[in-house]
């Protein structure tokens, strides 16, 4: 297994806070001796830390400690950003980091597997706006910006912990059908936007639908069904993000119809899929500098 330390890094700035914005396929298993936060742009994959299988899509925060071995298994590269720090970058301060949920664990190392959260829109938001002023820092580096990197890492741990505070536990991954639950991953992937059912799914593996879905539920934490929408909504909003017509949205995301995929987005983004697009349009032009 690789190890990655600080000083691979080539960072010579002074202050122990790299944010880089990348290109993310599928990598081996590794670990490093820094602690690493992960925020999904856009796309889609499998996270794997020891016993833990997660699903990944835009909008997920992933926070990794040192010496935590993890692989992502990715059909297409995703865009992620990384915000990798040391721990005494928080002296003086650590107790009252560790008091918030979740953290304690995280910064002990009593925990076997990286937090997960699912960010909501008005969360995204923020951190696009942190990752953003993190890199601003870095780059101008004026007066006190350790100090305001450290306060805006620190915004960051308490996004972290407040939508991660209920999910720490985790399902073991080391399960017979963990191939059949990879298969219908991979299928879910290139026929996002066709008509796929659980009972086809599960008679192209031969087994039962009622028996898939419990296998897969074990291992990932939702259904198929759960799984095939999640993707299909990460697809509608990587296309509504680029202002994409609605029309051609939820045709291209694998939805049958406008109206249902409209109300359906609207449950779950407490928005219209217009609204959206004319939010983000409106943020990416006149969002505020921190």
């Amino acid at each position: 297994m690789k190890r990655i330390s600080w000083a691979s890094l080539g960072d010579d700035s002074g202050c122990p806070i790299h944010v880089g914005e990348l290109l993310q396929g599928t990598l081996n298993g590794h670990s490093h001796e820094f602690f690493e936060f992960v925020y999904v742009e856009e796309g889609f994959c499998l996270h794997f830390s020891g016993d833990a299988a997660e699903l990944l899509m835009g909008g997920d925060l992933l926070a990794i400690s040192p010496g935590m071995e993890h692989h992502y298994w990715c059909k297409r590269n995703i865009l992620i950003v990384n915000i990798l720090f040391m721990p005494e970058l928080f002296a003086g301060v650590m107790d009252e980091i560790k008091a918030l949920p979740g953290m304690g664990e995280f910064f002990n190392g009593t925990i076997r597997a990286p937090l997960v959260g699912h960010l909501d829109l008005q969360d995204r938001e923020e951190m696009r706006r942190i990752i953003e002023s993190l890199k601003k820092e870095r780059e101008q580096k004026q007066v006190g910006w350790e100090l305001r990197s450290k306060a805006l890492l620190t915004n960051t741990m308490v996004i972290l912990s407040r939508v991660t505070h209920t999910r720490l536990s985790r399902q073991s991954s080391k399960n017979p059908y963990l191939g059949y639950t990879l298969k219908v991953v991979e299928r879910i992937e290139e026929h996002f936007n066709e008509d796929l059912t659980v009972r086809g799914l599960a008679r192209e593996l031969g087994i039962g639908p009622d028996h898939l879905t419990r296998q897969f539920r074990q291992i990932m934490g939702i259904t198929p069904t759960e799984y095939l929408r999640r993707r299909r909504f990460a697809r509608a909003l990587e296309l509504l993000r680029k202002q994409q017509p609605v029309s051609r949205v939820f045709a291209e995301s694998g939805f049958r119809s406008i109206n249902y995929f409209s109300r359906e987005f609207k449950v779950l983004f407490k928005m219209t899929p217009r609204e959206f697009k004319h939010q983000v349009k409106t943020a990416a032009s006149s969002a505020p500098v921190l």
